[in-house]
Parts: structure tokens; C-alpha cells; sequence
């Protein structure tokens, strides 16, 4: 669980920390985020830093950094753009302090994955060819696990209740694990509440880039869906999960290696060049059912926000 603190500073960093989200390309300074939450600068500076292990200014920088190198991944925006709204003054001081970070230029950055991204474009119409839609009949690939078809869904604003982890998150659905944990105090608010029912969505959203930022800073959000938007509780909060296309596709048993389905949806649409991934995030959905307080997942729907490539 993220914070150990009384619940009068989790619901203050918990609103910041949403705030801070949500407005990566605006203008956020202490006084803003102290005056946000009702504490003063250096008493929010205190707190914020003693919970969340970083100083704030530390804490927004690295997020828009980590958000630049996503998007030089999956934009041909220039890179000037990506470091003025990223609040870098120059491109000069954006490629150090990218550099500082990640131990390489913006520009060899990018370079380098759609370098791989290419040669995985190579790689791919023979691959599936011969090992997924000759072999067999199943509606499976071979790994058992990852569904063959990927559709496209148009997907309504979502609102879900939700508590954040952060850090490895593979383990989340395992009975008496920590994550476990956080379901059932999610389930538990819902239901006191009056705000879930047989029919609410059970959802998980990875904020951040596996391949960018480190293990121990990844933040995980387990949600469930919810009628309308409610305040902070402690250290559970409310977020909306926006409007757009999405690629989806769907996973079978182990969580081991949902990354496979993952990289099966982005090949299927991006690779192949019909689709671009959106600046949004990816979030899945969990069909499941509760005997006597144990859940049990039967399939995972991997979302992707994906749109259309520009001509076609």
C-alpha cells in the first residue's frame, strides 16, 4: 500500500497526486499543489516527501520526462514540442535532463525504437503466418494464453473508485498477496457505500511504462467501476478513465506472461501499420466472480488506446 500515514494526509496526497497527473502540462509548482490540498508549502513539501520517498519538484519532473519518452515513442511530434510541454524552456536542457535519466538522448531514444520497431514489422506477417493461423483451428496463439482476435471498441467515459500501488504488480490477483489486499478493501468501500453491484466493472490501470520507469516507482491503480464521483476516502480515490478508441484484446489463465498479449494487440494494430497508439492509457478489465470472498479471474481484456494512422 502506498501511504502509512494518518488518513488526513492520505487524502491530501492522494489529491495532489491525481492533480499532479492530470496536469503534466501545466504550470505545477509547491505553492499550487500546498494551496490545492489546504497545507502550507513547506508543511506539504514535508509530508509529500516523507510518504512518496521523492521531493515534489523531483516527483513532477520525472513523470514528465518518463511522459516525453513515451511519447517519442509513439509520436512523430518534434522533439522540442514534446520538451516544451514536458516544461523544459530549451531543447538543450530537455536532452540533459533526458540524458540524466535515462542514459540517452531524445533523439537516439526514439532512433532506437522504431529501429526495433522495424525490424519486428519484418519479422511479423511471416511469424503469424506460419505460427498462429496455419497450425490449427484454435481461436488461441500458441502460448495458450492470448486470444487471436483483437477488436476495436469504442469506449464511453469511465468512473472507478480506486487504490494505488506502487511497485511490482505481477502478483495482484493471488490469493493473500498484498494486491490482494487492496481488492478487498476496494470491494469493501463500494459495498458500504452503496456505489458497486454484480455488474461493476473490476479494472486495473498501469500509469506507467514498464520499459521506462523502474520497478519500485511503478504505480498500479485497482479500481472498480462506479456511478459517480466521490472525494477521497483515506487513500481511496475516485478517477475517470477517458472517452476514445481502444484495441482490445483478451488473456487467458496466468498473469506470467500478460505481456504477451499485450505485445500480440500492438503488433496486430501498430506494427502492422494501420494504427498509431494515443497519448491516453492502457487499462484492463477483469471477468470475474466472488465465491464465498475468493475472486476468481476467468479472462483479462487488455485495453489499448490506439487511433487511426493519418491517410488512411
Amino acid at each position: 500500500m502506498i501511504f502509512k500515514t494518518n488518513e488526513k494526509y492520505e487524502q491530501a496526497l492522494l489529491s495532489a497526486l491525481l492533480y499532479i497527473q492530470t496536469h503534466l502540462e501545466q504550470e505545477l509548482n509547491l505553492e499550487t499543489l500546498a494551496s490545492h490540498v489546504g497545507f502550507s508549502p513547506y508543511h506539504f513539501h514535508r509530508i509529500f516527501r516523507e510518504t512518496i520517498g521523492e521531493p515534489v519538484k523531483e516527483y513532477i519532473r520525472r513523470l514528465r520526462l518518463e511522459k516525453s519518452a513515451y511519447r517519442l515513442k509513439v509520436s512523430e511530434e518534434a522533439i522540442l514540442r514534446i520538451a516544451l510541454e514536458a516544461g523544459f524552456k530549451t531543447h538543450e536542457s530537455f536532452t540533459r535532463a533526458f540524458q540524466r535519466q535515462f542514459g540517452i538522448v531524445p533523439n537516439e531514444f526514439r532512433n532506437n525504437f522504431l529501429r526495433a520497431s522495424r525490424e519486428r514489422k519484418k519479422q511479423l506477417q511471416p511469424k503469424y503466418l506460419t505460427d498462429y493461423n496455419l497450425k490449427d483451428d484454435s481461436s488461441l496463439l500458441p502460448n495458450l494464453s492470448t486470444a487471436k482476435k483483437v477488436r476495436l471498441e469504442h469506449v464511453r467515459p469511465i468512473i472507478v473508485g480506486f487504490v494505488r500501488h506502487v511497485g511490482a504488480y505481477d502478483k495482484l490477483l493471488e490469493k493473500d498477496s498484498s494486491m490482494s489486499v487492496l481488492w478487498n478493501e476496494l470491494f469493501q468501500w463500494g459495498n458500504a457505500n452503496k456505489l458497486i453491484n454484480a455488474d461493476s466493472l473490476l479494472i486495473g490501470i498501469p500509469q506507467d511504462d514498464p520499459s521506462v520507469t523502474p520497478l519500485e516507482k511503478q504505480r498500479f491503480d485497482v479500481c472498480i467501476q462506479i456511478p459517480e464521483f466521490r472525494n477521497p476516502s483515506g487513500h481511496i480515490g475516485c478517477q475517470t478513465i477517458s472517452a476514445g478508441l481502444f484495441g482490445v484484446g483478451r488473456h487467458y489463465g496466468s498473469f506470467d506472461n500478460l505481456a504477451e498479449t499485450y505485445i500480440y494487440i500492438y503488433d496486430s494494430l501498430v506494427t502492422t501499420g494501420k494504427y498509431r497508439l494515443r497519448h491516453s492509457t492502457p487499462f484492463e478489465v477483469y471477468s470475474y466472480s466472488l465465491i464465498k470472498d475468493d475472486m476468481r479471474i476467468h479472462f483479462t481484456d487488455i485495453y489499448l488506446p490506439v487511433e487511426k494512422n493519418k491517410g488512411d
